[in-house]
């Protein structure tokens, strides 16, 4: 067992030597779980110390492993439709103006950068099938690249759980994907416009004409920037700007980069983002102290800002005294009456906002509740599951905590830190959050399919099979047209007869 701490010293060079293999800014607040990744690596390999590791990794027999630390440390967050204000204007504005610049050569290209698992470039490919009817004559090249091997492993099969599908319209899921047990299938159309490419953006060389890395009319790298050094950033934009097209566009997240990284292209301002389009010529450098920072505002087309309502929520905290008469109990009954019917009124209003995807405003909805009922464990639920819908899983990892205190027998909060840690790629943690579930909630039918994927991810396929038994026998005491509203509303009757032809 591996007692030894990793010293400053020696702490600084992985950090020097994570950025400058992977471009990835290790920050001091995630020194902690960068340690913990080297020793588990460490133990795994069973090595003396950390600095063995760390020689390894210099080394260049340690390419093999370099993709395992890879898996620990980047971010494998991702799900369809990502920002629906960006996808916005991609569908309005952007593709359709590529489409109709490319409908001579009917020839288009995108690449999704930093695309995980392969929400982000899928999304692309069912948006271009929405907006081109006569697809099948275009030459559509839609790459997908990413550095950890993993991710683009999982994005190949083009199999996800009902979480990915958070911000995706039931007719689009209804269209493209088939329910499979409690999983998504995307339709092999869709699948096939998209090619994945292992590439590390710091190291590789781009443009590429291996990968057809080359010439592209659309780049969208969103949420990789805030995670990069600002030297990998400069290295990148350079490399993003030779690979595109005179006029091709780069989409990133919101916020991610200022004027000066990016001066060789034309900032283009929509409501929803902005977007930089490349202009002719050679690449302009940054200059080293820029006078002045471009940050974009953060659009996003749920922000709607509530009307204030005239009734204001009524404190259920009442001290009685006992020289009141009646004609004031009564008063005070009534305010409770009140203060009971407006929250009720503004939960089925949140519940509502979630139906329709409105996160932001539900948002307020739930501040306003929780504001007058701290202790409220389904406002409580409630953000926990809002944070964890737009990608904010620190804090939906603390609202969850907060929720699980206030009600530790209600399996709900562990639901989504399951979710949460395996989109992080924590499958050690998703299968312990899973376990309580079945602990507080025995006959869930979700939780076991749910843990049996992740055991089939690591290739335990006896306890996938167990785990899909005990979902089976579940299945069979419950009525046929029953829906499972955590598997997407799969029916009883459906779910059963695909886990009968899994487990023949």
């Amino acid at each position: 067992m591996i007692t030894e701490t990793i010293s400053p010293s020696l702490r600084e060079e992985f950090v020097e030597l994570i950025a400058k293999q992977t471009g990835i800014e290790i920050r001091s607040q995630n020194y902690g779980s960068m340690g913990d990744n080297i020793l588990s690596r460490v133990q795994e390999l069973k090595l003396s110390s950390p600095q063995n590791y760390y020689n390894l990794l210099v080394n260049s027999e340690g390419e093999e492993e370099w993709q395992k630390f890879v898996c620990l440390t980047t971010n494998k967050e991702s799900y369809f439709f990502r920002d629906k204000g960006q996808f916005s204007l991609l569908r309005n504005t952007l593709l359709p103006e590529l489409i109709r610049r490319n409908q001579r050569t009917k020839s288009l290209k995108i690449c999704s950068a930093g695309c995980s698992t392969g929400q982000e470039p899928y999304s692309i490919g069912i948006l271009l099938k929405e907006l081109i009817p006569d697809l099948s004559s275009w030459n559509i090249t839609i790459l997908g690249i990413d550095i950890n091997r993993e991710s683009l492993a999982q994005g190949k099969k083009g199999f996800y759980n009902t979480w990915s599908f958070r911000q995706v319209e039931e007719d689009i899921k209804a269209r493209y994907f088939k329910n499979s047990a409690g999983y998504y299938q995307l339709n092999e159309e869709i699948r096939q416009l998209v090619k994945f490419h292992q590439v590390n953006l710091a190291r590789d060389i781009m443009p590429s004409f291996d990968s057809n890395l080359h010439d592209m009319d659309l780049i969208i790298c969103r949420n990789v920037f805030i995670y990069f050094t600002e030297s990998a950033i400069a290295h990148v934009i350079e490399k993003f700007f030779n690979t595109l097209k005179p006029n091709g566009y780069l989409m990133t997240g919101h916020a991610e980069l200022n004027n000066n990284q990016v001066k060789a292209f034309q900032a283009k301002l929509f409501t929803e983002s902005v977007v930089y389009q490349r202009r002719s010529g050679q690449f302009a450098h940054a200059q080293p102290s820029p006078s002045q920072s471009f940050k974009p505002t953060s659009f996003n087309s749920e922000s709607i800002t509530p009307i204030q309502t005239q009734n204001k929520i009524v404190s259920t905290s009442i001290k009685l005294s006992p020289s009141k008469n009646v004609k004031k109990s009564t008063i005070i009954t009534e305010k409770i009456k009140k203060t009971s019917n407006t929250y009720e009124i503004l939960l089925t209003e949140v519940e509502q906002l979630f139906k329709t995807k409105s996160y932001n405003l539900a948002q307020k909805k739930l501040e306003q509740i929780l504001q007058e009922f701290p202790k409220n464990f389904e406002g409580t639920y409630l953000m926990a599951q809002l944070q964890a819908n737009l990608g904010q899983y620190e804090l939906a990892k603390k609202w969850c905590d907060k929720a699980i205190t206030l009600n530790s027998f209600n399996p709900n909060p562990y639901h989504i830190l399951a979710n949460i840690a395996e989109e992080q790629g924590n499958l050690e943690s998703a299968k312990k959050a899973l376990k309580q579930v079945i602990y507080l909630e025995p006959n869930g039918v979700s939780a076991y399919i749910n843990l049996a994927n992740l055991y089939q991810q690591e290739g335990d396929l006896k306890r996938a099979n167990k785990m899909q038994q005990s979902a089976l026998k579940i299945l069979q005491t419950l009525p046929k047209n029953t829906s499972i509203l955590e598997l997407g509303n799969i029916s009883v009757e459906d779910l059963t007869i695909q886990l009968q032809q899994l487990l023949s």
